[in-house]
This record gives C-alpha cells, structure tokens and sequence, in this order.
C-alpha cells in the first residue's frame, strides 16, 4: 500500500520524528518536500500555499495509478497499529474516497487522512475541488470538500472507521485506535501544539492506564472553567 504525503520545512519535525518511525509494515511512504517558508500555522498564507499544492498532487497521483487504492496523509499524525488490512477491507466497497470524521457531533469529515480509489469519478471529485479553491482563496481544502460532499457531489464517499482517529473527536485516543490525528490547534505555534499531542500519545501508549488517568484528570479543571464561562 502506498501512502503519499507533502510537507514544508515547518512540518518536518513532524514527518521526521513522528510520522516516518511509526509507519507500520506494508507501507510504502511518497513524499513530497514543499519549499514553502512560514510557520505553517492553520489557515496562514503558506498553509493555504501547500493546500493547494497537496491538492495538484492528490490529482497527479490518482491519474498514475488507475485502478490502485492509495492513500493521502497529513504528517501531522502517528500510526499506532496496522492500518494496512483495514484499508484493504475497503477495496470491496463501492465508495470512491474515505474520509476521517471530524467530530462525532457533527457530519463534517476531515481530510488529513483520505483514502482514495483511483479512477474517473475521484479524479473528478479532486478537480471539482481544486477549482473551488481557486475559486475562493481564503478557503482550505477541508472547508471545500465539506461543502461539496454536504451539498450532494455525486463522488461516492464514506467515513473511514472510528479507530482513525483524530483530536478533535475528544480526548483520550480509544485504545484500538490504528492512528491519531494531531488536528485541533489554535492561534500560534500550532506546531509545537501538535508536537505536544503527539508526545502524550506516545506517553498513554508506554505507560498504558496510569497515563490515560492522569492525563484525563489533568484535564478536568479546564473543563469546569470553560463550561463555568459558558453558563456566564
């Protein structure tokens, strides 16, 4: 199975400590080295810059490798088991992409970590998509294939199972997840913020319950607060 991804030099800390040493076997890794300067933080102008080159890629992939089921990847994420036969459990479906779920509340999916069928239909699907960006600027691809596909675009898509898991469908990771998804940061550093979840995967992953108590009581006073602030 092959797994493609693209990265600026922001994100290779994250391709280099995190993602590349926990590819699990099976896996062929294509990646694709951006020179794109900038922090990288969500939705800055060199994010929006490597959008839209990620999404020119995702299309040259598709088109070279016909009849093949690839996967695309954000580096900002950690394999945690094997995710090679799950996928492989999807070849005999009749959707054309799989998507991550944003959030259990909401129907929205998340595009760091898409499965792709290649052929015409998803080769479609990825035009339409890059023309939308074009199409508005300030947009990232995630907001435009949530439009698309919540507006009835024919491409057939499904949700990828929960054990795809990414940060914001709540904290901790469950314990079968097969990946985890540093997605939710805000403001500034959002690398650095990634890197943190990323550490504390790894920390409930080596010391197991213990971890998994601590690090969802340490959580507990932000929670009364934020929902303290909110009944103000």
């Amino acid at each position: 199975m092959i797994i493609f991804c693209c990265y600026t030099p922001a994100h290779e800390v994250l391709f280099r400590e995190y993602f590349c040493p926990s590819v699990p076997a099976g896996v062929d890794v294509v990646s694709t080295k951006l020179t794109i300067s900038g922090k990288g933080d969500y939705l800055s102008l060199e994010f929006l810059q490597c959008i839209r080159r990620k999404v020119a890629l995702i299309r040259g992939s598709i088109d070279c490798h016909a009849g093949e089921i690839i996967v695309w990847s954000d580096v900002d994420i950690v394999f945690l088991a094997d995710v090679v036969r799950p996928i492989q459990h999807l070849s005999a479906a009749s959707e054309e992409v799989w998507f991550q779920r944003e959030s259990p509340r909401l129907a929205d999916v998340n595009t760091g970590f898409v499965v792709i069928r290649c052929g015409p239909q998803s080769s479609r699907f990825f035009e339409r998509v890059a023309i939308e960006l074009e199409q508005n600027p300030d947009w990232n691809e995630q907001r435009v294939v949530n439009n698309l596909l919540l507006t009835g675009d024919p491409v057939k898509w499904a949700y990828l199972p929960p054990s795809f898991y990414a940060r914001t469908n709540g904290w901790p990771p469950p314990k079968d997840a097969v990946l985890y998804h540093a997605n939710y940061t805000k403001g500034h550093d959002g690398i650095g913020q990634k890197l943190a979840q990323l550490r504390e995967v790894q920390f409930l992953g080596r010391w197991g319950a213990p971890a998994r108590a601590w690090s969802i009581l340490r959580r507990v006073p932000g929670l009364i607060w934020r929902r303290w602030l909110q009944r103000g």
